[in-house]
């Protein structure tokens, strides 16, 4: 995996991350985690429905499971500090096709940071139409964005807490795909991000493919202050970054993120478990 950071003019290389040799996620307590340093982050923590991810999806709290951690926090370490030097707050995550990862990327950033603990972390699945990231961490039972872009929920009752106290959801909800887009146009998804950046300092998205032929991609977009692309190594087609390349507001763009890129760096994994 690798972030390209073009504002920055950075480039890193980020340890292993296949997918499908990830294990299956073992869900850590707030004990396990630890205490956020921000003094704010307890305010998101009362007391609520904690996430219960599908053990089939991938996650990084696996233990057993190293250096994929390891990939990630790397490219936590990245994201934060683009947040100090730029301000960067609220982050898109969006690919060129279905499939390429974009959806594991962003919840595992999301987790990452939170089980560091530094910041407020908000998690938001975008992808109304599909609501993956709702999914997989079990939360269809809950109200999400949906609710709130409807003006049927207030912020505070969509945002839902996790087992880390300085990580909080904000699942899809229930949504008429009939409203879609017209619903994302509306002032109400700019609202939701100003309410987010308010109580929490970064903003995770995760959001349609560039090849979905529908608007939300670019109303999720308008509002946020950067997005990450996805790129699935190996598979990707050059015509799908080409239409990326017109759809999105280059202005934004942050970064690339190559994912199932393991075999094109070689890494001294032995400093993961050093002996003696």
């Amino acid at each position: 995996m690798a972030l390209v950071n073009k504002q920055t003019g950075s480039v890193g290389d980020l340890a292993e991350n296949n997918v499908e040799s990830q294990s299956k996620l073992k869900a850590a307590s707030p004990k396990e985690t630890g205490d956020p340093t921000s003094k704010a982050a307890t305010s998101v923590s009362a007391p609520g429905p904690q996430i219960k991810p599908d053990p089939n999806f991938p996650l990084v709290l696996d233990h057993n499971h190293s250096m994929a951690a390891e990939s990630f926090s790397i490219l936590r370490s990245r994201i934060l500090g683009v947040n100090k030097k730029l301000g960067t707050r609220s982050i898109l995550i969006t690919s060129a096709e279905a499939g390429d990862g974009k959806t594991l990327i962003a919840t595992n950033i999301a987790l990452s940071l939170g089980q560091l603990g530094s910041k407020r972390i908000l998690l938001v699945d975008g992808d109304l139409r599909y609501a993956t990231v709702t999914r997989i961490l079990n939360l269809k039972h809950l109200p999400g964005l949906g609710e709130f872009l409807q003006g049927r929920r207030p912020f505070s009752a969509v945002v839902h807490p996790t087992g880390f106290p300085a990580l909080s959801v904000a699942p899809a909800g229930l949504i008429s795909k009939k409203i879609l887009p017209e619903i994302l146009q509306g002032p109400r998804w700019p609202e939701f991000l100003q309410q987010a950046k308010e109580e929490f300092d970064l903003i995770i998205v995760d959001s349609l493919p560039v090849s979905a032929p529908v608007a939300d991609l670019e109303l999720l977009t308008a509002p946020c202050d950067a997005f990450l692309f996805v790129v699935y190594m190996r598979r990707t087609q050059r015509q799908a970054l080409e239409r990326a390349n017109k759809r999105l507001d280059q202005k934004k763009f942050l970064g690339v993120i190559i994912n199932n890129a393991d075999e094109i760096y070689d890494y001294d994994y032995s400093y993961l478990n050093p002996k003696g």
